[in-house]
């Protein structure tokens, strides 16, 4: 059940008529792993004065996310055909840009792909409030210092909310949020949008017309159904292009529409937006698709993970500058000044140079224990300290004079083999006097193998063990000294 998406929850329950009027609040100030919320709970406190103008209240404060799911299910089986919709949301919010999510007490550190199990989607809320367009308010209690990055995806704060057309969005301090919904949404003839334009710590989105009224003075109809402004369709597309010149253009030809404040006020937010102020300073620069790549570079080079060297500044790229610049005291906004780029070089310059001083040391000291073993082993000169050097080092600093001096070697030795076969073969050895030899080499301890008269390497071996042990040319090749010594050697080893 934890794990069941809160957003799937408002849709799929049903939505029985038992309630003209219904209202949502929830409030969350004390969180399992997250930061406390001062006045977060606050939103509850306009319980009762919602419930006195006729709303069926449903409310919960610090719940976890099967709480949640409870009430939000309590609230859509009031929601029905009622004429007025309201709801509180006060806490922490987490979104990655495009949409919004309000977290629930027990949501921990979340991710993409997990944050929906412990959070209330407000795109999907925002679909129910749009069944009563111009009668819907939802109110967000936000700590609007609360912006730090979660991970590459996901950021404190609000995303850009995609608000249905006739819903208003206020957005307040969460110590304010039951002021909002006491003072102006259930306070009869209360002008919900004269109230946030009297406080400079509220705003509003979405619907904005100039009177917003859901609850009439005694003697007026208990609803009032809202005269859309002609240029709210404009508007609405305005505010999905949600660009600068999106909405210059739409002030440019309705400065005094119902809806000109706001549009001015998004488009101050955009104009003054830190990111966005960033993004346009970097692309002044127009940096070409090699300088992005040396960027990458020098970036993975300092180990700040790119995601690949392509010249193409995705989010790995993004996050990776975004990680630089807080390790060096800059605003995290993932854009690039000229200061910062010239710091990224020269912290790149310097690393590397580090590095090919490691690098360098290290050859140096590979260098001088090649020079050691091979004074231990190849300057000697034989063949043994020939083939130990090139057995550790075959590509060291001596190998090349190494295989020379063992081939030269070899062909002496090859050549030395044939003299001291011809030798053998000159002493015209019968299988008689091979037998007595094999034999005699068995006697001294040499095991030349079978005592059959056939010279194999068993024999050569043997041959060579007593030459060498004679002091005479190990050959493993009879010649006269050879022959003579050993018949007349009466010793063993």
């Amino acid at each position: 059940m934890r794990n069941l998406m809160l957003t799937t929850a408002l849709i799929a329950l049903g939505l029985p008529a038992l309630a003209d009027d219904a209202a949502l609040l929830i409030g969350v100030e004390r969180y399992q792993d997250l930061r406390r919320l001062s006045g977060g709970a606050d939103v509850a406190r306009a319980n009762r004065d919602l419930r006195d103008a006729g709303y069926v209240v449903t409310a919960l404060t610090n719940g976890s996310a099967r709480d949640t799911q409870r009430v939000l299910g309590e609230f859509m089986s009031d929601v029905g055909n009622a004429d007025r919709l309201v709801v509180g949301l006060s806490g922490r919010f987490m979104t990655d840009g495009e949409r919004t999510w309000f977290l629930t007490a027990d949501a921990r550190q979340p991710s993409l792909f997990t944050i929906a199990s412990t959070a209330v989607s407000l795109e999907s809320l925002m679909a129910v409030l749009a069944r009563v367009p111009g009668q819907a308010v939802l109110v967000l209690g936000l700590d609007a210092s609360a912006n730090a990055t979660q991970d590459e995806y996901l950021r404190e704060g609000l995303g850009r909310l995609n608000i249905p057309q006739g819903v208003s969005v206020v957005i307040s301090p969460p110590n304010l949020t039951d002021d909002v919904l006491s003072d102006a949404v259930a306070r009869p003839g209360g002008n919900i949008m004269a109230y946030v334009s009297g406080n400079r710590r509220l705003a509003v989105q979405g619907y904005a017309p100039q009177v917003l009224v859901l609850q009439p003075d005694e003697g007026t109809p208990a609803v009032q159904t809202p005269v859309l402004d002609s240029t709210l369709v404009l508007w609405e597309r305005a505010q999905a292009a949600n660009t600068a010149d999106s909405y210059r253009d739409f002030l440019s030809t309705h400065p005094n529409s119902p809806y000109a404040a706001e549009a001015r006020r998004r488009l101050g937010d955009i104009e003054n937006d830190p990111l966005r102020i960033a993004q346009l300073a970097e692309e002044a620069l127009n940096l070409s698709r090699n300088e992005r790549r040396a960027l990458q570079q020098n970036l993975t080079l300092l180990d700040y993970n790119t995601r690949g060297v392509d010249g193409i500044f995705g989010p790995g790229t993004r996050g990776a500058i975004r990680n630089w610049q807080q390790t060096n005291g800059f605003a995290q906004t993932g854009y690039l000044t000229a200061e910062q780029i010239s710091r990224i070089d020269g912290q790149a310059s310097r690393r590397a140079a580090a590095i090919a001083a490691e690098e360098a040391e290290a050859r140096a000291a590979a260098e001088r224990l090649d020079r050691a073993f091979w004074e231990e082993t190849g300057a000697r000169g034989d063949q043994a300290g020939y083939r130990a050097y090139l057995d550790r080092y075959p590509e060291g600093l001596f190998a090349r004079e190494a295989r020379a001096a063992l081939e030269k070697l070899q062909a002496n030795q090859s050549q030395g083999n044939d003299l001291a076969r011809a030798e053998e073969e000159a002493l015209n050895i019968n299988p008689v006097l091979a037998r007595l030899i094999e034999s005699r080499l068995d006697q001294l301890g040499f095991d030349p193998g079978p005592v059959d008269g056939r010279f194999d390497d068993d024999t050569r071996r043997a041959l060579a063990r007593y030459q060498a042990q004679r002091n005479l040319p190990a050959t493993g090749y009879l010649n006269q000294p050879t022959l003579a010594r050993l018949l007349a050697d009466t010793f063993g080893r």
